[in-house]
């Protein structure tokens, strides 16, 4: 089995890696960033992708479709460092085969690998609900959900009080970048300023 990790911090893809070659047996390619993992994809043929959400420049889930669209036997894991359903919901409706923090356990990794595998997606039981819900729901999108996965990235770090030099910093993006995101959240979400989206980030448990 070839696995291609796809995470910026190289002490956790060494972690992975040897996890991945010691339980399994699996060939491990690396990557730190978007570019460096679509030229990975264009040299080789992957079974699965382990990809992670921050990734510096542009983020794991805005090339998750491109992934998907361009190698669709490919079977994408989403790693993030974050609790976080909406992220998961984004990821599996782009077509992530499962969604996984980086906190859980390393057989529960083994698992998900073993499972989108075999052709099925992995799903943790503390989604179940939520994704049931989604499909069962036919009314109109509320305003965040409208966000790109990049605006909604940012659009939490606003709403967590971020100042767009920290923003910058996390998301490995120019400052100029962080206030056309800015512009762009508040021109969707029908707002004028940060409190705004603080507020409602609040109102629909967006942040902790």
């Amino acid at each position: 089995m070839k696995i291609l990790l796809i995470d910026d911090h190289a002490i956790l893809r060494a972690g992975l890696k040897r996890i991945l070659i010691e339980d399994i047996g699996a060939q491990v390619g690396e990557a730190a960033d978007a570019e460096e993992a679509m030229r990975q994809l264009q040299r080789e043929t992957w079974d699965v992708v382990l990809l992670d959400i921050s990734l510096p420049g542009r983020s794991g889930l805005d090339i998750l479709p491109e992934i998907r669209s361009s190698y669709p036997l490919v079977r994408v894991i989403v790693l993030s460092s974050f609790d976080d359903q909406q992220f998961a919901v984004r990821a599996l409706r782009d077509g992530a085969a499962a969604f996984l923090t980086k906190e859980r356990a390393p057989r529960e990794l083994l698992d998900a690998i073993k499972t989108v595998m075999s052709g099925r997606r992995f799903i943790t039981a503390d989604l179940a609900d939520r994704l049931a819900s989604l499909i069962a729901c036919d009314s109109p999108k509320v305003p965040h959900e409208t966000l790109s996965s990049r605006e909604f990235e940012v659009f939490r770090l606003i709403a967590a009080a971020k100042t767009p030099t920290e923003i910058s910093a996390l998301l490995n993006i120019s400052t100029k970048t962080v206030s056309t995101y800015r512009a762009r959240i508040l021109e969707k979400m029908n707002m004028t300023s940060s409190a705004e989206l603080m507020q409602y980030a609040i109102r629909h448990a967006l942040v902790n």
